[in-house]
């Protein structure tokens, strides 16, 4: 079974998600969430070691590890590229943004972008632009705890995929997504479904709290140093109430500054908690708390938000079939599950989820930064163009100059053939000349050429008379193929069957129990049908196996033109868990979009 995992670090405090199965279908199987050891004498070191032991005790698959960083490090701008293509922006996106970062140098940030709109050839994004010191000093932390991240990306990032894979965000209204961090707080906008905007508010939960100071050294006689007086509660609750009035205040800003075509129906919030915030409104928006999470089936042990217990006792990995009516005896967040949600979504993208693809790993990209570094080269290069467009220019005239004379041939060679030459005595092979061809003809013939339309235009308007006079002949003897074809049961079974023979390799080994075809006529609008109605085992070596051999099944027979529709009403687990069985299958077919159904004489 697949397992991936989801790690989230921030300045102070970190969130590891561990998932079991596949994006659709994907259980928790560990998670853990605490704070970075700060203030002794290697915090470092020490940081390391505390990350190497979570990873150690809940088993993480260091080969597929996804890692959140702290939004608050990037800063993001909005950029129109007049194209669409992925691998021409990536060419030219750090130059298009480097003007718009005057505090970075342009060679020290990692530049990531995400595409929001496409509109007439022309793609909207939002670039990303991330230190590289900052991520280096991320990727070394879990590199010494025996990590090696395959992407990453920011918490916002994160927590969108979370959020709309779990079908929080709708088509059909806008929200605010928020995940207050340990020192920032991330913003998403998401509009109908997509990404919108992002902002970072460089506040968060543990921003009332001082720096943490490393250990105080003894003095020269000995004794240790004096402790220095914390503040009051009264002086923390003080600071809290501050910092939750800052942020409600960003918070109106980025609702009523938001731009999305609906209405933003709800701000989500996760990540650590502050008081007063969930519950109340924003703007008259409501705010709930962001639980992407599946019912709680099973708690886990100990304090929320602490160390999960391992895998179940039930079977090797503790996930039972959800058909059989088994719960899950792996653990699962039973509350407090908002600090989760980042390290879930960088989990669930490991697992092939979610629909957004940030990269903050893109060594792949080289841009110069500097065009005095490729003026020379690119001077000489357009030289060079220009006299090859020079050269190719007069060799594609003298072409033009001999098709042009080969086409006046020819359009007096096919007036010839169809008028003949009455002067002469020749008759044409139009025995009865049609009005509308023999005029164009006579004004060619006349006037060397049609006055209005080029040579290549002449023959085409020529070809298109020709045309419309056989599609009138046609239509006089009933062969114009207006009519469509009556449908066949039997050529419908036959088109399944073929398909299902034809993608053996992707569907695997089906076993038809029953079959029934029938022609349904068509009703005022609607056209003639065939449907049928089949029950089917499809067999493999595990349910989850079965299930997406139906899976293909279904979606190559949608993507079939001649397939209108598919109506099932689920799949059971069949004996012994060696595949699955659909019953009560009904396939809508339309052979009119066959290749035969297109028209036949």
């Amino acid at each position: 079974m697949a397992r991936s995992c989801g790690i989230r670090i921030g300045p102070r405090r970190y969130e590891l998600v561990v998932l079991e199965g596949s994006a659709k279908k994907h259980r928790i199987a560990a998670f853990e969430a605490g704070e970075l050891p700060a203030g002794g004498e290697d915090p470092f070191h020490e940081a390391a070691a505390h990350l190497k032991r979570a990873v150690k005790d809940h088993k993480v698959p260091v080969d597929s590890v996804g890692v959140a960083v702290d939004t608050g490090l990037a800063a993001f701008r909005s950029v129109r590229l007049p194209f669409e293509d992925a691998a021409k922006i990536e060419e030219v996106i750090k130059f298009e943004v480097e003007s718009q970062l005057p505090q970075f140098n342009i060679d020290d940030v990692v530049i990531d972008f995400l595409t929001t709109e496409v509109s007439d050839g022309e793609s909207s994004l939002l670039v990303t632009a991330v230190p590289k010191r900052d991520l280096s000093a991320a990727l070394e932390l879990l590199q010494h705890a025996g990590v090696e991240p395959n992407e990453l990306e920011l918490e916002a990032t994160a927590m969108a995929n979370a959020s709309i894979a779990a079908g929080i965000c709708s088509a059909e209204d806008a929200q605010l997504l928020v995940h207050i961090g340990d020192t920032s707080t991330s913003v998403v906008v998401v509009d109908g479904g997509r990404l919108s905007s992002i902002r970072a508010i460089h506040l968060g939960a543990l921003s009332y709290e001082p720096p943490v100071e490393p250990a105080a050294e003894e003095g020269e006689d000995g004794e240790p140093a004096p402790e220095v007086e914390g503040p009051t509660p009264e002086e923390i609750q003080e600071k809290i109430d501050q910092l939750v009035a800052r942020l409600r205040r960003e918070l109106v800003r980025s609702v009523s500054g938001a731009h999305t075509r609906n209405p933003i129906e709800a701000v989500y919030v996760c990540g650590l908690e502050l008081p007063g915030l969930v519950g109340s409104q924003v703007l008259d928006v409501p705010v709930y708390e962001l639980d992407v999470f599946e019912e709680d089936v099973a708690p886990a042990p100990g304090a929320a938000g602490e160390v999960a217990a391992d895998e179940g006792e039930s079977g090797e990995d503790g996930l039972e079939d959800e058909d059989d009516g088994v719960a899950h005896t792996a653990p699962r967040p039973a509350e407090g599950t908002a600090p989760l949600v980042v390290a879930y979504g960088a989990a669930l993208r490991q697992l092939g989820g979610g629909v957004l693809r940030p990269s903050l790993r893109r060594e792949e990209l080289r841009f110069t930064g500097k065009f005095e570094r490729v003026e020379l080269p690119v001077a000489m290069a357009s030289v060079l163009l220009v006299t090859l467009l020079g050269v190719f220019n007069i060799f594609e005239h003298r072409r033009f100059t001999f098709r042009d004379r080969d086409l006046y041939m020819w359009i007096g060679s096919a007036a010839g053939f169809m008028q003949g030459d009455p002067k002469r005595g020749i008759e044409g092979n139009l025995g009865e000349p049609v009005d509308a061809v023999d005029r164009y003809l006579t004004v060619v013939r006349s006037q060397d050429g049609d006055p209005e339309r080029t040579r290549l235009e002449s023959l085409g308007e020529l070809e298109w008379r020709l045309e419309r006079e056989l599609d009138k002949a046609e239509k006089a003897l009933g062969k114009s193929g207006d009519i469509d074809r009556p449908m066949s049961a039997l050529e419908g079974l036959t088109m399944v069957f073929n398909w299902i023979t034809a993608h053996a390799e992707e569907v695997g080994r089906i076993s038809v129990h029953r079959v029934d075809a029938q022609y349904r006529s068509g009703r005022g609008s609607k056209p003639d049908t065939v449907e049928i109605t089949t029950d089917m085992s499809f067999f493999a070596d595990s349910g989850t196996e079965g299930t997406y051999n139906f899976e293909r099944f279904e979606g190559g027979l949608r993507a079939e033109p001649w397939c209108s529709e598919i109506q099932q009403r689920g799949t059971k687990t069949l004996k012994d868990n060696k595949g699955v069985y659909v019953e009560g299958m009904r396939l809508i077919l339309d052979l009119n979009q066959t290749p035969l159904g297109e028209g036949t004489e």
